[in-house]
């Protein structure tokens, strides 16, 4: 007979494994540096990277390249200010796979802590979004004589920030709501910027001419 006697009531060693791989949604656990350090068998199932491979890995590796950047920079704001903005919130996202695909998931975080309520990492809870959920339409390319410019719906988490910072050329009473055609040189840059700093990677930044990106980038 198992033995579930503990000092403190804490799961630990294998206890805390069995728990994990049991679990049925993917949980990856990261520590401070973004390093991978829990991924349990459903993480494998969804994702198709084995526990060897993942655990001690920078997370980026499940990440679409043109996602990466909004990661780390969220990830990094989290880490000083010690709390996630989207904590606890489920939100739509995409992830690669091991054979390179991108697939949307739905994703919950949660900062992880100390006994003392110090942040030292974060959890994330991710599963594979229904056949109903998955969007048909894709990535949409707005263009404009400087740069382009691409959204993806399905990512966005509606925080005005855009629409906020560049009015310009983000206006949700227009039709088509993004126009990069108005952005000369000047604000071109800032619309590079404003781009950039979208903090689920719903838009993007195209070059002018450039071919669609492959889908597996984000």
């Amino acid at each position: 007979m198992t033995s579930w006697s503990t000092a403190d009531g804490v799961l630990t060693g294998e206890y805390a494994g069995w728990a994990l791989d049991s679990a049925t949604d993917a949980i990856i656990v990261i520590d401070e540096q973004g390093l991978v350090r829990a991924w349990n068998r459903a993480c494998v199932d969804l994702f198709g990277w084995s526990k060897e491979f993942a655990i001690g890995r920078d997370v980026d590796f499940m990440i679409p390249e043109k996602l990466r950047e909004a990661h780390h920079r969220g990830f990094s704001s989290a880490m000083a200010r010690g709390g996630l903005a989207s904590d606890g919130q489920a939100r739509r996202t995409k992830s690669l796979r091991e054979d390179g695909v991108s697939i949307y998931i739905e994703m919950t975080f949660a900062a992880l802590r100390n006994d003392e309520g110090v942040m030292i990492g974060a959890v994330a809870v991710a599963r594979p979004l229904s056949e109903r959920d998955i969007p048909t339409h894709g990535r949409k390319r707005y263009t404009g004589p400087l740069v382009d410019v691409t959204f993806d719906s399905a990512l966005c988490n509606h925080n005005g920030q855009c629409v906020r910072n560049m009015p310009e050329v983000f206006d949700t009473s227009r039709r088509p709501w993004i126009n990069p055609a108005v952005a000369d040189a000047e604000l071109a840059l800032r619309l590079r910027t404003t781009v950039g700093n979208c903090p689920t990677g719903a838009l993007q930044i195209a070059e002018v001419g450039a071919p669609d990106d492959d889908p597996a980038a984000g």
